[in-house]
């Protein structure tokens, strides 16, 4: 199933994975964690993009 906003849904995942590796500014000490969320984020981004539909994606596979 393609979504038919998939470009809109993967500029919202794009702005996601930077809020929330901005916040690394705040809390330096989660670096790590938020690089990871917003890896996830660009990858759904990247999927949904592609037109995989949401019960298809794999974000466990990192």
């Amino acid at each position: 199933m393609f979504l038919s906003n998939a470009q809109r849904w993967a500029q919202i995942c794009e702005r996601q994975a930077e809020i929330i590796e901005n916040l690394s500014k705040t809390f330096p000490e989660r670096r790590d964690n938020h690089s990871d969320i917003g890896i996830s984020w660009r990858r759904l981004g990247d999927q949904v993009s592609r037109g995989q539909s949401l019960n298809t994606l794999d974000l466990s596979n990192k």
